[in-house]
């Protein structure tokens, strides 16, 4: 498929990274050279310099023969004004990207005449992230399926684990909730497990099932952490009125450092309910008086990558709180692997996941349909929501354990009307269920496709 983005920043370079690496044709269009420079060294993309809310600069990129236009630029009058122009160029899918929040609040009421297929806001994505794992501190990631139905959390067992040593069909017998543990990280090889699996301590594993089940898990097995109650962020930006006015909700008590004195007033009357402090966040001292020993949770979401790693290893050293980093270069995320920085949240990603999951729903055989899709350890699994929409040869109405999949896949949940299913060789799906279906090596479109 065509697809013609516009804007290079962040999460425009990535999306068309991804874009590439599923074989689509993809254009770049942005106004900066040196924005293209990038793309055009280490990607398979045509780049155009010019202004991409302009029709000229839209034909030269080809719209008119786009499957696909998003306007992923930083400004959000830009990108809507993009997608209307390219709307009427002949583009037949259009995805703006919105940030502002004023703007965002009110986007349900103008999509349709505005003829989006999809709006992207990568703040707000990120803050439902980072408020996921705030509510279950315990994990490092929580990705979440039909609404909450299905939770898939990564979690890093520790040094002295009474795990370590034990298949996983023991793990099962030994905590007695359904709960399925579909990927393992260990030595910086990954695993889709099956249950002659025999854990380790230090292994990273993500473990589905509904949040009753496991929390469950993390009772059992002694991982459970006390429920965060305060919270200290280190950055005003957009991200942070996100999220703090989800903690806020939740009753928690939350302050605010922000080194910007008009963005620190603007966010303290946005914010009546947080203690907002005008200072440098990157000062240790002044985060020790303001109290970082004592919060449960520690938040860093400044503009620079550098300042935030630094901030997360300090708080790692002088608090037992829970610490979640905002990482935006992936040489940095390569790079903090090793370390323990707490949960490490990248907002690229995470819309990525979003945008390839609608991508490959315009593809899909009527048969199935991708209601969601995560990467997970580094893009390097994935784990998608499927809906079964009719019958499958092979698969649909068929026990699992007689159903033949290719190598490194793994059926770890069946959601059928209001039941989650962790399933078990007897388990059939049938039409209507949602499957959830974690992957290495593949990346699918079609749920027949897991078939081999």
């Amino acid at each position: 498929m065509k697809v013609v983005v516009i804007g290079n920043g962040k999460v425009g370079e990535d999306l068309s990274s991804a874009l590439v690496g599923e074989g689509h044709d993809v254009t770049i269009v942005d106004s900066d050279p040196n924005c293209l420079t990038k793309a055009q060294n280490t990607l398979d993309v045509m780049c155009i310099d010019g202004n991409g809310a302009t029709a000229e600069t839209q034909l030269e990129a080809g719209v008119d023969k786009a499957g696909l236009f998003i306007a992923a630029t930083p400004y959000d009058e830009l990108n809507i004004l993009a997608c209307l122009i390219a709307k009427r160029l002949g583009a037949r899918q259009t995805i703006s990207r919105v940030q502002t929040p004023e703007y965002y609040r009110q986007m349900h009421l103008i999509r349709d005449d505005l003829r989006l297929s999809m709006i992207i806001n990568p703040e707000l994505v990120m803050a439902d992230e980072i408020f996921r794992i705030l509510i279950f501190p315990s994990v490092a990631k929580v990705e979440v399926f039909d609404k909450g139905k299905l939770e898939l959390v990564e979690y890093h067992l520790p040094d002295k684990t009474s795990l370590a040593g034990l298949s996983l069909q023991e793990i099962y017998k030994k905590v007695k909730t359904k709960f399925l543990i579909c990927v393992v990280q260990r030595n910086g090889d990954i695993y889709i497990p099956d249950g002659n699996f025999i854990l380790q301590s230090g292994d990273r594993i993500h473990i589905a099932a509904n949040h009753k089940n496991i929390e469950r898990f993390f009772r059992v097995s002694g991982f459970m952490k006390d429920k965060v109650k305060s919270v200290m962020i280190v950055g005003g930006g957009t991200v942070c009125y996100y999220l703090a006015q989800q903690l806020i909700n939740l009753g928690m008590k939350l302050k605010i450092i922000e080194k910007d004195k008009n963005r620190c007033m603007k966010m303290a009357e946005l914010l009546p309910k947080a203690v907002v402090i005008h200072g440098d966040g990157t000062d240790q001292d002044l985060l020790i008086e303001e109290g970082i020993r004592h919060v449960d949770a520690f938040v860093v979401l400044t503009d620079m990558d550098e300042e935030n790693m630094i901030l997360a290893l300090f708080a790692k050293n002088t608090t037992n709180a829970k610490v979640i980093t905002k990482i935006n270069r992936d040489n940095y995320l390569k790079l903090v692997s090793g370390l323990e920085l707490g949960s490490i949240i990248s907002p690229k990603y995470l819309i990525t996941n979003n945008v390839l999951s609608y991508v490959r729903s315009l593809k899909a055989a009527a048969g199935s349909e991708i209601e969601s899709l995560y990467h997970l350890v580094g893009n390097q699994v994935e784990a998608i929501e499927f809906r079964v929409r009719d019958e499958i040869p092979g698969l649909v109405g068929i026990p699992l354990k007689d159903v033949t999949l290719k190598p490194n896949i793994l059926i770890c949940a069946i959601i059928r009307k209001r039941d989650t299913i962790i399933p078990d060789g007897s388990a059939t799906i049938e039409p209507d269920d949602l499957i959830i279906v974690v992957s290495k090596d593949y990346h699918f479109s079609q749920l027949k496709d897991i078939l081999d």
